[in-house]
Parts: C-alpha cells; sequence; structure tokens
C-alpha cells in the first residue's frame, strides 16, 4: 500500500509540474548580432525579427507574423498530442527528465515550423514590395542570407520562485 501511495504521490506531483513549464521562442538576445554581409544596417536579428513580426508603417513593411503563426499552429496542432503523451507517460512511470524529453521535442519542432515558414516562401507571408523584389532579384520575404531564420530559437523553462529558468 505504500509503494502504491507513493506512486501516487510522484504522479500527481508531475502532474502538477506541467503547469510550470513555459515555452520561449523568438531570437533571444544573447544571438542577435548579424554577421555583415555586404551592408549592415544596424539592426539585431531580435530587433528585425520585431520589425517583421510586427511590421512598420512608416517604413511601408508589412506585418509578417512567423512567431504568431508558430504559436497558433503549436496550440492548433501539436500542443494536446504533447499534453496528452506526458499525461499518459506520467502515468506510466515517466519521470521529469522524461517529461523534459518530451517537451523539449516540441521546442524542436516549434522552431523547425517558425525557420520552415521562412525557408517555405509558400505564400503565407506578405511579399516583398516591388523595389525590394527587384533589388534581392527574387520575391522571398524574410530570406537573404538565412540569419533571421536560424536565429529563431525555442527553449523549455520552468518557472520557479517567479523566475524562469531554462532547462
Amino acid at each position: 500500500m505504500a509503494d502504491l501511495l507513493r506512486r501516487l504521490e510522484t504522479e500527481k506531483r508531475l502532474l502538477d509540474s506541467l503547469s510550470e513549464y513555459v515555452i520561449l521562442i523568438g531570437v533571444v538576445q544573447k544571438n542577435t548580432t548579424r554577421k555583415k554581409v555586404v551592408a549592415s544596417v544596424g539592426l539585431t536579428n531580435a530587433e528585425l525579427m520585431f520589425i517583421h513580426e510586427n511590421g512598420s508603417p512608416m517604413r511601408h513593411i508589412p506585418a509578417r507574423p512567423v512567431l504568431e503563426m508558430t504559436i497558433k499552429y503549436t496550440i492548433d496542432e501539436m500542443f494536446d498530442e504533447v499534453l496528452n503523451t506526458c499525461v499518459e507517460g506520467i502515468l506510466e512511470g515517466w519521470s521529469q527528465i522524461d517529461v523534459e524529453k518530451e517537451l523539449k521535442k516540441l521546442c524542436m519542432r516549434m522552431e523547425t515550423y517558425a525557420r520552415k515558414i521562412i525557408y517555405d516562401n509558400d505564400g503565407r507571408l506578405a511579399p516583398n514590395a516591388p523595389s525590394v523584389a527587384a533589388k534581392k532579384k527574387g520575391n522571398h520575404p524574410l530570406f537573404d542570407t538565412g540569419q533571421l531564420a536560424r536565429s529563431i530559437t525555442c527553449e523549455l523553462s520552468k518557472v520557479t520562485s517567479g523566475n524562469f529558468k531554462i532547462i
């Protein structure tokens, strides 16, 4: 009986801990500088991502919400499956490490999805203005060198005492 109670307490603790995890996706501050290719515009990858995510009416830049699309896709298509896998795993004896491995897989899938939006140029992103497309010799929004796409990362964090701790 004592073993069963310990197992139930462990399962409850792990199930409760699921709400403490946070997934962060974007361009983290530590990785934001851009390599100088031809000319530098003086913006970091984080600043560029912010501008493209929200658009800039003053500079006639349409919103290209790659991160927003990724979060929506994750919620609509992946989240329930991953959460159910975690719950089933916990009930089958998973440890905290197993739960975190599954959540980190979700992070990798999100990172890949966000980058794929940029790489695929499948029409979901507003096209470049004709003047920009002429300079770039093509119409592939958010893509010149691939630096911006590669700078998108996803991290699993856990909230402890009101602070994020990257796992």
